[in-house]
C-alpha cells in the first residue's frame, strides 16, 4: 500500500531555548498491511511502561529528552489503566509518516515510529500519544478496514486528550524543572488542534456529520481532518470520565456481525467489562445507533 504524505503545516517556529516545543499542526499515520510477530516476552510489572528511543537521527534531540517526554504523554492515558501490561516499546525515527507495527520485536516489542526530528517536544508528544493508542486498543490487522477511521479518531482524540492533560501537569511536574515554561507551548499546540474548523459544524450532531461523511471515512480512515471532528467530539466524554479510558483495550476484541459501524460498535460495548460500558453506549448514542441490551456482566 502507497504511504500518502500530506505537507506539514508550520503554525508557529521560532527561536527558543533548547528543550522547547515548537508548533507543527499534524502528520498523517498510515495502516501499516504486515502481520503481527508471534513471538511473546514478559510484560512490563503492573503499573509500569517501558519506552525505548533507539540512537537514530534526532538531529539535536537527545534520546534521553525524548524518552521523558514520550513518557509524560503516554503517561497521561497509562494511568487510567491500573491493571494493564504491556510488553516494551521500542521507538525508532520514521522518515514518511508515523506508524505502529503490526510486526513485533523479538521479544514481543511493540515497534513505533515517528518522524518528529530536533527538539519539537510537542510533535513528539502529539505522535506518540496517537501511536500509544492504538497499542492500548490491541490494533489488529484483522479489524475490518471499513471502520479503521473510528480508531483513528480515537487515536486523534488521545493525542488532544494526552497533551491537554500534560499542559496541566508541567506547570508543576515537568520532566525537568526548568521545562515548567514549555507547559504554555503545550497549550498553544492542543488548542491549535482544536480550532473551528476541527470541530462540528454549528448545529450539526455527529451522528448527522457521520452520515454525511461516512463513505469516505470508510474508504480513507486516516484523513486526519475528519478524524479530528470526530475526536473534538468525544474529547469530553473521556475527560470527564477518564477511568473509562481502559473500555478502549477491548475495541478490536472479539468479532463484529458485519462491517457497519453499527455492528462495530456494539461489538465493542459486548466486549467491554460492565463498569466500562456506560462510555461506550454513550458513544453509540452520539451516532443515534442501537445500544445492545441484556448482556451478561463482564
Amino acid at each position: 500500500m502507497n504511504r500518502i504524505v500530506v505537507p506539514i503545516a508550520w503554525l508557529l517556529l521560532f527561536a527558543l531555548p533548547p528543550g522547547t516545543a515548537a508548533v507543527i499542526r499534524t502528520v498523517p499515520r498510515e495502516i501499516q498491511p504486515t502481520t503481527k510477530s508471534s513471538a511473546t516476552s514478559r510484560p512490563a510489572a503492573r503499573g509500569k511502561l517501558s519506552i525505548r528511543v533507539m540512537g537514530d537521527d534526532w538531529g539535536d534531540a537527545g534520546t534521553g529528552d525524548i524518552c521523558r517526554v514520550l513518557e509524560s504523554a503516554a503517561g497521561e492515558l497509562w494511568k487510567n489503566f491500573p491493571n494493564r501490561h504491556l510488553h516494551p516499546i521500542i521507538v525508532q525515527r520514521g522518515r514518511r509518516s508515523p506508524i505502529t507495527l503490526y510486526r513485533r520485536g523479538p521479544k514481543g516489542e511493540y515497534l513505533v515510529k515517528v518522524t518528529t526530528k530536533g527538539r519539537y517536544w510537542c510533535q513528539f508528544a502529539y505522535q506518540f500519544a496517537h501511536e500509544f493508542c492504538h497499542i492500548l486498543a490491541d490494533y489488529s490487522h484483522k479489524s475490518p478496514r471499513a471502520n479503521k477511521w473510528f480508531e483513528e479518531a480515537l487515536c486523534e482524540m488521545a493525542s488532544i486528550y494526552a497533551m491537554r492533560q500534560m499542559a496541566v501537569t508541567w506547570k508543576t511536574s515537568p520532566p525537568y524543572p526548568h521545562w515548567k515554561s514549555y507547559a504554555a507551548d503545550i497549550r498553544k499546540y492542543v488548542d491549535d488542534l482544536q480550532d473551528a474548523e476541527d470541530k462540528l459544524p454549528e448545529g450539526k450532531t455527529l451522528a448527522v456529520w457521520y452520515k454525511e461523511n461516512s463513505a469516505v471515512l470508510r474508504k480513507a480512515p486516516c484523513m486526519r481532518e475528519k478524524n479530528r471532528i470526530v475526536a473534538n467530539s468525544l474529547l469530553g466524554l473521556f475527560e470527564a470520565h477518564p477511568e473509562h479510558w481502559a473500555a478502549i483495550g477491548y475495541l478490536n476484541s472479539g468479532k463484529a456481525a458485519s462491517d457497519s459501524l453499527q455492528d462495530h460498535l456494539a461489538n465493542w460495548y459486548r466486549q467491554t467489562p460492565a463498569k466500562h460500558r456506560k462510555i461506550v453506549a454513550d458513544i453509540i448514542k452520539m451516532f443515534e445507533l442501537k445500544v445492545p441490551r441484556d448482556l451478561p456482566v463482564k
